[in-house]
């Protein structure tokens, strides 16, 4: 098992408070069968001047100290990054992490909603030759009411839906669970993670998410687990078969009046 977002970094973020805490993630998840893991830290916009080799240092110390505690988990290099208009620009000073250095980045918006340059911005980062990976969707309250946005990307500029499982098993709120379930039914995603931030707050979920998964969608849990795994060899994924969301019958009726 891969899990390909998770905050598992000492003092970087909202993540792993300290270097016992870190480990102790690590051996929950080596204990729940995860090979490898992704060390995807929120890069702190304009915090830091350089950002990969900050990260580069605290990877070396964990990667030492979970050898040392015969952690046996491969740990990777990646980060989480707020959209901003400086993104592309960022990429083109080296100041970014893709995902085990192939194509694939991992971009969070806002919780409400969506600035107005999202489509520049996503165009420009294709140009450049990244594929775009947006992070747990089914949190966001503008996706709540508005599943033909998910279509749109997917279908338009070919993005790629990472969920929480963390969502899946409840621990965001119904909605976010709903949307999950939702987007699992109709082929509205690719790929499942944990975003775990710690040993208590917000741990490892993703076997249990993978679980329910499988229940609502039988053969998903198998996909999601190819498509973490190509997005390290910096392949293509599969895509689950796409359905398109059934209105209410009375919604139906009327939009013929």
């Amino acid at each position: 098992m891969i899990d390909l977002h998770s905050h598992i970094l000492a003092g970087v973020d909202d993540g792993a408070s300290n270097l016992e805490e870190s480990l102790a993630i690590l051996k929950t998840m080596e204990a729940k069968g995860v090979k490898k893991v992704t060390a995807t830290s929120h890069y702190p916009l304009y915090k830091i001047k350089d950002y990969k080799k900050f990260i580069s240092a605290k990877l070396r110390l964990l990667r030492k100290e979970a050898k040392a505690a015969n952690i046996n988990l491969e740990i990777i290099s990646g980060s989480e990054i707020l959209i901003d208009r400086k993104i592309p620009e960022l990429f083109h000073q080296n100041q970014l992490l893709t995902i085990n250095n192939t194509d694939y980045i991992l971009l969070e918006t806002h919780f409400n909603s969506l600035p107005d340059y999202f489509s520049d911005l996503i165009h420009d980062l294709k140009v450049m030759g990244y594929q775009i990976i947006i992070a747990h969707p089914e949190r966001y309250a503008y996706i709540h009411s508005n599943f033909e946005l998910l279509y749109r990307w997917i279908e338009k500029y070919e993005l790629k839906l990472m969920l929480n499982s963390s969502s899946l098993v409840g621990r965001h709120g119904s909605k976010s669970k709903k949307t999950a379930e939702k987007m699992i039914n109709l082929g509205l995603c690719h790929l499942m993670a944990s975003d775990t931030h710690g040993s208590e707050k917000r741990p490892f979920t993703l076997r249990k998410g993978l679980n329910k998964a499988e229940k609502l969608k039988p053969g998903s849990s198998e996909i999601f687990k190819k498509n973490a795994e190509a997005v390290l060899k910096n392949q293509s994924l599969n895509n689950f078969e796409i359905k398109r969301e059934e209105k209410p019958f009375f919604e139906r009726i009327f939009s013929f009046i």
